[in-house]
């Protein structure tokens, strides 16, 4: 005999065996249970249908235009030496170099 008694599946039934409801904790014979949608089983008590809204999907909003091509006039930038060179005033934005001097610098030209 257990120690809280007889409960209401301890009962022999063949093929069948005891399983506890994971919301509850209850014991009943495992083939009353029932699987929640989230992959545990629960007693019949504490079943519930998954959220319709779980299944909701939006309407495809593709925002791309049917074709497009580049501009006719692209300003396409060259670092120089004098560019690349970490002067105040002489080095150009995206090419200058950190603590560099180019060999090739000309002191003669401003930016």
């Amino acid at each position: 005999m257990s120690l809280f008694g007889r409960g209401r599946a301890d009962y022999l039934e063949l093929g069948d065996h005891n399983a506890s409801c994971y919301e509850c904790g209850r014991k009943r014979k495992a083939s009353t249970m029932k699987r929640h949608w989230t992959g545990y089983w629960v007693c019949p008590e504490h079943w519930e249908m998954r959220q319709p809204q779980d299944f909701v999907r939006n309407v495809l909003d593709n925002q791309t235009p049917p074709w497009s091509q580049p501009p006719a006039d692209l300003f396409r930038q060259t670092c120089s030496p004098n560019g690349s060179t970490a002067i105040c005033d002489i080095g150009v934005a995206d090419c200058a170099i950190t603590d560099y001097i180019s060999p090739m610098f000309d002191s003669s030209i401003t930016s």
